[in-house]
């Protein structure tokens, strides 16, 4: 099984974070109750205010909140149609994560 997450931006503005984080958390966890055994997620977002080590996260705490495990397979990001600005930090907003959703041993 492959479930994709690809929403739109969840927090548009710092503000946004704490909100935002928790509709990750619900969209995750709503897709890991859809795999079956081994299964895989991606999980993407484009939310500029969500760093990569906080979704990675994100997704820890949705895999513990179901008894689950993650094993990280990749992390992605944006390709060369949305150029990063080394000196615009904020030009890089994509990211992903695919992993295997496992079950607690």
């Amino acid at each position: 099984d492959v479930v994709i997450t690809d929403p739109p931006a969840f927090i548009k503005r710092k503000k946004d974070i704490k909100n935002g984080e928790a509709a990750y958390r619900r969209l995750n966890e709503a897709a890991m109750r859809l795999l079956n055994k081994d299964g895989i997620l991606v999980s993407a977002s484009c939310s500029m205010h969500l760093e990569e080590d906080n979704l990675q996260n994100i997704l820890l705490g949705s895999a513990r909140h179901l008894d689950r495990n993650i094993q990280l397979l990749e992390r992605g990001s944006q390709g060369p149609d949305h150029p990063v600005h080394p000196a615009i930090p904020e030009t890089r907003y994509i990211k992903s994560i695919t992993c295997r959703i496992l079950p607690n041993s």
